[in-house]
């Protein structure tokens, strides 16, 4: 009997040992990629499905790839490079703000993770250009169909910090955007047509009001101290808080953004043949054809890269927009009609003498030697690759 009650105390006792045994300590390893020089983040907006792949270069392998809630619209870094900010579709009632941490430090980048996910406000506009909106040192996003804008500092997106706001009302539900400039803080309503002209902060006393019909465009020259914002039919240009000029459109086609080159500004829109040079200093509008249709456009440094519908990617020189190189990306790209329901159109992002552009109707990234106007590799995402942005050490 003693020796079935041992067999049978061994046999209770044998899992509980055996679970003790499978849960000792294992050493640490350091999870850190000292030998990326940077790490390119894919929007990846899949059918019924977003993610946001992380690929780190110079090998261009995706290292991490990040799920997110579907139909994803923009993705903006912060100014430190340590979080992005992706915003989803204007087409659905709950519009997350999705918050990942890059993975950036001091000595090499670590694995990305989802950081936050807010739920604050719809139709949210969060940047531009890849980059997110700053205000007085502090990041700004607008939750457009509320009227409110959300104003917090960086440190605000950590995993471990509480995210406490402050909610700026604005006149009221519009598609908006700011300049900064000495005289104060420009505020434009696209629906409205409206730039409004604050003495000093968002939200404060109103200086003066602009009209500029179907605003969407702006540029600010800090050597000049003039700003300037596309309307319907011209471009409104302003010196200390007073009009300085409305410069009519030279060609039949309006200004929906401008890229910003060697002391000048170059309007850019959808579906246009032109890029229109604006000089600063002189207060002229210049056309610059492009023998194609415009798709998508970038800047850095002495470059402007352009995308065309067929497939083209021009390099031109970003003073007076001369034609530099041009190199062929891929066949003709289908025709797109992007709405704020989710990105779909492809995007460019410059680094180091070199164009990343994505394809999304080909599940790749091209990488693009500007100097040499060449192909150098395709790196393969999958799904249907739109906004990119790249975060350096």
């Amino acid at each position: 009997m003693r020796r079935v009650w041992a067999l049978r105390s061994a046999w209770v006792f044998f899992p509980l040992w055996l679970t003790l045994l499978g849960h000792s300590a294992v050493p640490e390893r350091e999870e850190v990629y000292r030998e990326t020089q940077a790490r390119l983040f894919a929007l990846d907006n899949r059918a019924r499905e977003t993610q946001v792949a992380a690929l780190d270069l110079p090998w261009g392998e995706v290292v991490a790839r990040l799920s997110a809630p579907p139909r994803g619209m923009s993705l903006v870094a912060t100014p430190s490079g340590r979080y992005l900010l992706l915003s989803r579709g204007r087409d659905t009632d709950r519009q997350w703000l999705t918050v990942v941490w890059t993975g950036k430090e001091e000595g090499g980048f670590r694995r990305p993770v989802v950081a936050k996910s807010l739920l604050q406000g719809r139709g949210w506009n969060i940047g531009h250009g890849g980059q997110a909106y700053t205000h007085g040192g502090r990041l700004l996003i607008f939750a457009e169909r509320d009227g409110v804008a959300l104003l917090f500092p960086e440190e605000a997106l950590a995993p471990e910090a509480a995210f406490l706001p402050e909610r700026i009302p604005l006149p009221n539900p519009d598609h908006y955007h700011l300049v900064e400039a000495s005289e104060g803080t420009y505020l434009t309503l696209l629906a409205r047509g409206q730039v409004v002209l604050y003495r000093e902060r968002l939200g404060g006393e109103e200086a003066a009001r602009f009209p500029c019909p179907m605003e969407h465009g702006e540029a600010h020259d800090p050597g000049t101290g003039r700003s300037f914002f596309a309307c319907a039919r011209d471009v409104l240009a302003v010196e200390r808080g007073a009009v300085l000029t409305r410069l009519a459109y030279p060609v039949g086609e309006r200004i929906g953004a401008f890229l910003e080159g060697e002391g000048a500004f170059f309007g850019c829109s959808d579906a246009v043949t032109h890029l229109q040079r604006l000089e600063p200093r002189v207060l002229g509008l210049t056309p610059i054809p492009l023998g194609g249709v415009f798709l998508r456009g970038a800047s850095h440094g002495n470059r402007l890269y352009v995308l065309l519908q067929d497939g083209r990617l021009q390099v031109r020189e970003a003073r007076e927009g001369e034609l530099l190189k041009e190199v062929r990306v891929s066949r003709p790209l289908p025709e797109m009609d992007e709405d704020t329901g989710g990105a779909i159109l492809p995007d460019i992002v410059p680094w180091i003498g070199r164009a990343y552009v994505s394809l999304p109707h080909l599940g790749l990234v091209a990488e693009v030697d500007g100097e040499r106007g060449r192909v150098v590799r395709y790196l393969r995402v999958g799904g249907s690759p739109t906004r990119l942005v790249l975060v350096a050490p």
